[in-house]
Formats: structure tokens, C-alpha cells, sequence
């Protein structure tokens, strides 16, 4: 046995589950196909993570990876491709194996896109702010999606770009603080009630988008914050509601021995607290069993 507990996974529900593996005295890899982070490392600001009241997504995550590290959990770099079980789990990269006791799921949502045509093909189409916000400063863009992601994404734009649309299909679902600091920004506009129908491009590069009632909105660059698919493409058994890993208290999944947490599992509130919780729930939970 190589380890007692694969995590696959380094965003906070990953990195707190490997800590707490790691002080409970039971041997841990922390596995990863990214830089440590996750979701982190494309959040301009994160105002809400206690003991944190401003700090960047990418400060934090690297916070947090260099306390992990500080405990001496090793961490590979490699994309799962397999779970299989022989008596004990062996876990498949690309180019190589490990075999564990116990595994904990953490990998996280991929972002969502819109569905329409051209979309993998035009040029000015991102899903991260951070990541290409610079590429679009003193133009003019939209963000798609009502959530906390998109308003953050356009608060971030709002410091680059000239002018930010925010495409809502229904109402608003971002707390209030998030509403308000928007509400005060002069070069957002929210338009509520919208959804997008088509893309529009000139030399293979977005120059504006139509809406479904027919209306153009002449744009350079857009975002899409529309929310995320789980990464759980490389198991298949385990329970699964729309993707996403069903769950006990314990972060146990149908599977014995499997954990899962974070954004990959069924629940109520995506949060970087909450993921950080569920790690610690399903370390915790695999010390007890022990």
C-alpha cells in the first residue's frame, strides 16, 4: 500500500483534507492536474473566507497550499484517468499508479458555456476575468450570469474595461453586498431578463452579441459565469445526481472508502468555507474509521 489516503483534488476541499490527513498521522497524496487552487486562482477578490476580510483568490489558494506544504504532503502533479478496486484502490495517471485505503474526491466544477454556435471557435470568449481581463482594457465586454461569480467577474472588469454589461436571464442570485458594490459601479449596467441568442464576429473576433428579443449589443469581449460542471468524468461508481457526488454527513459516497467534497459534491451553498469544511469533515471521518 502506497498511502492510506489519495486526495484528488487541490482546491480548498483538497488542500483541508490533506492537512487534517496529514496531523491525524495517516500517510496522504494530494494529486492535481492544475496549480494548486482551484476556483481560487480565477477569484479577483475573496471578502468573505474568515481571517480574511481582502485577499486574492490566487494569495489565498497559494496561502493555503503553503501550509499544506509546510506539513510535508507530498503532491503530484497528473490527471486521473481511472479508480479501480483490487482488495485496495489503484489510482491511474496518465503514466503511473498509486495504490491507497482510502480515497477523497475533490476535483472540483468545470465552467458551464452558453451552447451557442461559434462558441469554441470566436475569439474574445472567456470564463475567467482574471485570467484575460487585461486583454480587454478600456473596451467594452459582457458577463453572463446573475450569481456571485459574474457580478465579482464584472466589479474586477470594472477596473480595465470602458464599459460592462451583465446579461441576466432571470433575477439576480448574488448576496447583497455584491449587488450593491455593482449598483454603485457607473460603467456596469445590468440588463435583467435577457438571455443571448447569438454571437456575432467580424475576422473570427466577437464584436457583439443579440439577444433573444432581437436586440443587439455591440461588445469585444465576453464572460461567462453561468456556473459549473462537476469533474467526475473518471468514476463512475459512485452515486451521482446531475453529476454531482451524493454524500452522507460524513462525506461518505455509496462507495466504501471513497470520500467526496467541495464543489464536486450535492449540496446547498458553493462556498471556499464550505469546501474547506467538507475536507475537513472527510479526513476527519477517515481518521474515526481508522
Amino acid at each position: 500500500m502506497d498511502y492510506n489516503t489519495i486526495v484528488i483534488g487541490a482546491g480548498p476541499a483538497g488542500l483541508s483534507a490533506s492537512l487534517y490527513l496529514k496531523r491525524a498521522g495517516l500517510s496522504v497524496l494530494l494529486i492535481d492536474k492544475d496549480a494548486p487552487g482551484g476556483q481560487m486562482l480565477k477569484t479577483h477578490m475573496v471578502d468573505n473566507y474568515l481571517g480574511f476580510p481582502n485577499i486574492n483568490g490566487a494569495e489565498l489558494a497559494l496561502a493555503m497550499f503553503n501550509h499544506v506544504k509546510k506539513s510535508e504532503v507530498p503532491f503530484e502533479f497528473g490527471e486521473v484517468t481511472s479508480i479501480n478496486r483490487n482488495g485496495y484502490y489503484i489510482v491511474k495517471l496518465n503514466n503511473k499508479e498509486f495504490k491507497c485505503k482510502n480515497i477523497i474526491i475533490a476535483t472540483g466544477r468545470t465552467p458551464l458555456k452558453l451552447g451557442l454556435n461559434g462558441e469554441n471557435s470566436i475569439s474574445g470568449i472567456s470564463y475567467c476575468a482574471t485570467c484575460d481581463g487585461t486583454l480587454y482594457k478600456n473596451k467594452v465586454v459582457g458577463v453572463v450570469g446573475g450569481g456571485d461569480s459574474a457580478l465579482t467577474n464584472a466589479l474586477y472588469l470594472s477596473d480595465l474595461c470602458k464599459q460592462i454589461y451583465i446579461f441576466v436571464r432571470s433575477e439576480i442570485r448574488a448576496h447583497s453586498e455584491l449587488v450593491q458594490k455593482v449598483s454603485n459601479c457607473e460603467n456596469i449596467t445590468i440588463l435583467k431578463g435577457c438571455e443571448l441568442s447569438e454571437l456575432l464576429s467580424k475576422d473570427n473576433k466577437l464584436c457583439g452579441v443579440i439577444l433573444k428579443d432581437g436586440k443587439q449589443i455591440d461588445i469585444e469581449g465576453l464572460f461567462v459565469a453561468i456556473g459549473g460542471k462537476p469533474q467526475t468524468d473518471f468514476i463512475s461508481n459512485v452515486e451521482k445526481n446531475n453529476g454531482y457526488i451524493v454524500v452522507n454527513q460524513h462525506m461518505e459516497t455509496s462507495e466504501q472508502n471513497i470520500y467526496a467534497c467541495g464543489d464536486v459534491i450535492q449540496k446547498d451553498y458553493y462556498q471556499i468555507i464550505t469546501a474547506a469544511s467538507d475536507g475537513a469533515v472527510a479526513a476527519l471521518s477517515i481518521k474515526a474509521g481508522e
